[in-house]
């Protein structure tokens, strides 16, 4: 080789962290996906165990239902049936 001549270089050089383009893009979107799947998941499983504790466990308050009970209207002046007659 001449002093004066140089060589073109045609060759891609990678990033300096040794990933390409698609490769850095699917680094993150992989354990995004993966931690949304698993947090929904997790959420579902809470509100499942939720409902299940308050289907099976609960407290009785007698005091609540006999205020919701005066609170019910009454139609006292009911209107008696037409009386039945043989022919």
């Amino acid at each position: 080789m001449t002093k004066g001549m140089t060589i073109p270089n045609n060759t891609t050089t990678a990033p300096p962290s040794g990933l390409t383009e698609p490769q850095r893009l699917a680094a993150i979107i992989v354990p995004c996906v993966l931690g949304g799947i698993l947090l929904i998941g997790i959420l579902i499983f809470v509100i499942m165990k939720v409902r299940e504790k308050r289907q099976t466990e609960g407290t009785y308050q007698p005091s609540s239902e006999e205020q919701a009970g005066s609170r019910m209207e009454t139609n006292s002046t009911l209107k008696l049936p037409p009386e039945e007659r043989l022919i």
